[in-house]
């Protein structure tokens, strides 16, 4: 029964942001012993490259960024828990727009990026989007 799985992985979904929620808040408070051991931790570079985070990004905001990523797992398996089995997917445009956006950016990374043993070889501007 696809609708009672979507409903409980959005629960599941659920206990994650609460989980997530309590790390931050516990990480961003002086005096914990989570702000102590992680409020001048780096993103690890894997973070940093799929969030596209700033290069001085910190653990906390790898741990904020997860949480909104749960947070929207959560929304979604919510709302196919609702949705009539003929309905059409309400995520699809948005899906479709990030996906065109994220094909373009590998395509212009390919055509455009100087060879790593040229890297004097001038970039050409990016394409619109």
């Amino acid at each position: 029964h696809p609708p009672a799985l979507h409903r409980f992985v959005g629960y599941l979904e659920e206990t994650a942001v609460e989980t997530y929620g309590n790390l931050v808040e516990k990480a961003e408070t002086p005096g914990t012993q989570l702000h102590e051991a992680w409020a001048d931790l780096p993103a690890p570079a894997i973070a940093k490259t799929y969030w596209k985070l700033p290069d001085d990004a910190t653990w906390i905001t790898t741990l904020k960024h997860i949480l909104a990523d749960e947070a929207h797992h959560r929304d979604v398996n919510h709302t196919f828990a609702t949705l009539p089995p003929d309905a059409d997917n309400p995520f699809i445009a948005d899906h479709m727009k990030d996906f065109d956006r994220a094909a373009l950016e590998r395509v212009q990374k390919a055509l455009f990026s100087p060879p790593a043993s040229n890297s004097d070889t001038p970039k050409q501007p990016p394409l619109a989007v």
